[in-house]
């Protein structure tokens, strides 16, 4: 302190005492009373306020993270429909795990802001001295606040969820639970602005882009594509098979040829392999024409259609083979059964399996800033069929794109913005195999086996090694482009395989998650959520 000539002169020890009880709430009796002691033992007094000063500022920095986790913990639910309920009771069960039991400080203030994306709390109460009670002092006044916010920044996330048989029943109804999950936390305080952006790919073995996408340019309408009629003896397109059979096109496509199956060259008439070809299962052979083989999608007479009235032989001689007692078509082979052409040109409207086998999901939903869209998206999902966990990843990918087939994800270079993929499986990538059938698998996304997408060897184990492979350079190629990806392994604690396929899909170690049930998928997804929403103390 400075006298009034404005020269530094030394503070009485007392000055420092006054200023030190009073910043904690001692009365002026207080005061005096700790002035009139340093008659007595200065440094006995020195001693007691260092001690208690100590013991009160680690409880002021224990009460200021318990309300930094509190804020947090309500931030969670700005936004939700219950926000007014369920934040204040996330907040104290946060302040409460992080403060002393039977502690006297308190949540004093709590307001939250979803359309500014804001949580401002405060907490205070009296904290309890030790040595300085002696000198009447018996507790000091304690206070903290803080306020999350969101970053300032963009994002845009693909959520691409397994929906294959496995998951039906209750690990779908947990799935959906996590998903909503994550989608109120990113959602929260972005409601009504274009600073979040969400879309949904539910994948089985296949992807549904959905049957309004028929005639949009990316699509193989006219048949171009190598694959498009690998099936068929005679070129013929995938919708004009659908319109024969008065079968509506349910929306799901093939896997590209390579090597687009695995990266995200936009689709052009100049390059025909990059286009998107629909899936068409074919139909396949009756038992006559089967050669004993297993055939599960047979839905159309061989002989049928527009077809030529077949030459008639013996199909049932009695015990001698003297006598023919029935006659029927000469059989074809199972390969010329299946291709022929005329047997879909007039035949009725396939009822159960048909052209549309193995499309088991509900369309994915382009990216929307629109909760709602991306809930009730969430909600529609089903679960039937297979796991192609590649071909999921790649239509995530495809939706953050800002080219074709959708357009609607910001540029790659766009400033502060971020690119998230979140992956759930239960499962590994799996194809049906047939020992006894000339296809050598049934149809899927990749066609047919036999004609070598997944390699030349008709084994599950090399079918599922062929897909594990297309997934990783699937995921290695998405984050060389910049995409941020989570992986979500469910109730796989017994496949150590798909696990590491989840784990090099992943961006880092700490993006690659396990949860053995719901709970713990519930929780799963709530931590990518808080880390895509970049929420953080603001002070």
């Amino acid at each position: 302190m400075r006298d009034a000539n404005g020269t530094r002169c030394r503070q009485a020890p007392w000055e420092g005492v006054r200023a030190f009880a009073r910043r904690f709430g001692a009365d002026q009796s207080g005061v005096t009373i700790i002035i009139f002691a340093l008659g007595f033992s200065v440094f006995g007094l020195a001693a007691a306020i260092a001690i208690d000063y100590g013991r009160v500022e680690l409880e002021r920095l224990r009460m200021q993270r318990a309300i930094d986790a509190a804020a947090l913990a309500a931030a969670h639910r700005l936004g939700r429909d219950d926000q007014e309920e369920s934040g204040p009771a996330a907040a104290e069960a946060f302040f409460k795990a992080n403060v002393p039991s039977g502690t006297k400080l308190a949540i004093t203030d709590l307001k939250m802001d979803p359309a500014a994306g804001t949580v401002t709390i405060s907490s205070g109460g009296r904290h309890p001295t030790t040595l300085m009670n002696a000198f009447g002092v018996r507790d000091v006044g304690l206070a903290a606040g803080t306020r999350v916010v969101r970053g300032d920044g963009t994002v845009e996330v693909a959520l691409v969820l397994d929906n294959s048989g496995s998951m039906a029943g209750g690990p779908l109804e947990e799935l959906k639970d996590a998903a909503r999950n994550l989608v109120d936390v990113v959602f929260a305080g972005a409601m009504g602005n274009d600073k979040v952006h969400v879309g949904v790919v539910p994948f089985a073995g296949s992807v549904n882009v959905g049957a309004h996408r028929r005639d949009e340019g990316w699509m193989d309408a006219g048949g171009h594509s190598p694959v498009h009629s690998e099936n068929f003896a005679e070129p013929r397109t995938r919708f004009q098979l659908f319109d024969q059979l008065s079968t509506s096109w349910r929306g799901c496509v093939e896997a590209r040829p390579a090597p687009y199956d695995v990266n995200d060259t936009p689709p052009t008439s100049n390059t025909p392999a990059t286009l998107f070809v629909p899936m068409f299962s074919p139909d396949e052979p009756d038992s006559g024409n089967a050669s004993g083989g297993s055939y599960p999608n047979n839905y159309l007479n061989d002989f049928g259609g527009s077809c030529p009235t077949p030459e008639q032989i013996c199909v049932d001689w009695n015990k001698d083979k003297t006598i023919c007692r029935q006659y029927g078509p000469k059989p074809l082979t199972p390969a010329e059964a299946q291709s022929r052409m005329c047997k879909y040109e007039g035949a009725l409207t396939p009822s159960g399996l048909g052209p549309n086998y193995g499309c088991t999901t509900t369309a994915l939903t382009e990216l929307t800033s629109y909760k709602g869209d991306v809930t009730a998206a969430i909600d529609a999902m089903v679960a039937n069929g297979l796991t192609n966990i590649g071909e999921g990843l790649m239509w995530g990918w495809r939706l953050l794109s800002p080219e074709a087939p959708f357009t609607t994800g910001r540029s790659w270079s766009e400033n502060k913005n971020q690119k998230v993929i979140v992956l759930m499986t239960d499962g590994q990538n799996t194809y049906t195999r047939y020992s006894t059938n000339h296809n050598w698998t049934a149809y899927g996304a990749f066609g047919y086996g036999v004609k070598g997408r997944l390699g030349a060897t008709n084994t599950s184990s090399a079918l599922t090694s062929a897909m594990n492979a297309k997934t990783r350079a699937a995921c290695a190629n998405a984050k060389t482009s910049g995409i941020i990806i989570y992986t979500i392994a469910f109730r796989l604690e017994n496949d150590t395989s798909t696990r590491a396929l989840l784990s090099d899909c992943a961006s880092d170690g700490s993006k690659a998650f396990a949860a053995s049930n719901g709970d713990a998928l519930y929780q799963v997804f709530q931590a990518i959520g808080r880390e895509i929403s970049n929420l953080r103390v603001a002070g």
